[in-house]
């Protein structure tokens, strides 16, 4: 993908209309999908990698709109700055923002809505030391995947 970025820039002398070259070009665009997770990094500039990310922003949603693009931010509780910086750049962008229910999937798919929008569930390290426990409303091998060893 680099590469191909690499050309169509140096060709189009335009970050977001190199995006959209390559886009446009189905061929080129299944190549790099198809050789994701087959490693080979390549290295990039830091300035190089943020350039390519914002030229996909644009692109998507000058072509689409900012609603085909969607985020996840932390929750507040571990870390204010990282959900702020995450939320008001999606407001900024128009996107819709993921829950952290989106990201943290082992958590139980009601929990939100009953539980309210950000949920205190127990630390699962305290149930060892728990001389009773009730699992209500859990099914903890499919809710809590790491913890159901415990």
């Amino acid at each position: 993908l680099l590469d191909m970025y690499r050309e169509a820039k140096a060709r189009l002398r335009d970050p977001v209309l190199a995006w959209a070259d390559i886009q446009g070009d189905p061929e080129r665009r299944a190549r790099y999908q198809r050789a994701r997770g087959k490693g080979g990094l390549v290295r990039a500039s830091w300035d190089e990698a943020v350039e390519m990310v914002a030229a996909a922003h644009v692109h998507t949603i000058r072509t689409h709109g900012p609603d085909r693009i969607a985020g996840f931010s932390p929750i507040p509780a571990m870390s204010m700055v990282s959900h702020a910086a995450g939320a008001r750049f999606h407001s900024l962008i128009g996107a819709p923002m993921l829950s952290f229910y989106d990201w943290y999937a082992d958590l139980p798919v009601a929990s939100p809505q009953v539980f309210g929008d950000q949920t205190d569930v127990p630390e699962s390290g305290d149930w060892w030391d728990a001389a009773y426990l009730i699992m209500w409303g859990t099914n903890v091998p499919v809710t809590r995947t790491p913890d159901a060893h415990w």
